[in-house]
């Protein structure tokens, strides 16, 4: 194909794609408005875009495996500790000690931080610490949340 017919192919081609596309944006934009993305409750970031899902996973588990020592709902717990209750507190209405409790949440943590680990949401590496920390005496949560001053 000589020069001057591949431009003229190309030209021809072009406007025809411009027409239909001014066709279609202008029936489009007439009928209905372009959707604007929004965050709602249900969606999480994708993971190459979230630094700390992992960390939120676990502090997620964290929480539903408190709550479900403690008998009450992840959203009721949450409540509470905004509300400034801790979870000794919590605990010691329930007539828990810290190592009954703790004993309680190592043994409904672990399936949860299994879960996230059969899944690629955290390593069994994190799991691992997670679960260590809590058996070395740190409860997450028992003295309350410590916000950032």
């Amino acid at each position: 194909m000589n020069p001057f017919a591949a431009v003229a192919v190309k030209a021809v081609g072009a406007a025809g794609v411009a027409a239909l596309l001014s066709v279609g944006a202008v029936s489009v934009s007439a009928a209905t408005p372009t959707p604007k993305p929004t965050a709602t409750a249900g969606t999480t970031t994708p993971p190459s875009t979230d630094r700390h899902a992992d960390r939120r996973a676990i502090r997620r588990a964290v929480i539903e495996a408190e709550a479900d020592v403690l008998g009450t709902t992840p959203q009721t717990l949450v409540k509470d500790l905004r509300a400034g209750q801790k979870v000794s507190d919590l605990a010691r209405d329930k007539g828990m000690t810290k190592e009954q409790f703790e004993t309680k949440l190592v043994a409904s943590l672990k399936p949860r931080l299994q879960t996230l680990v059969e899944h690629k949401v955290i390593t069994q590496a994190q799991a691992d610490k997670a679960l260590d920390r809590i058996s070395k005496g740190y409860v997450p949560f028992w003295d309350g949340i410590h916000r950032k001053k």
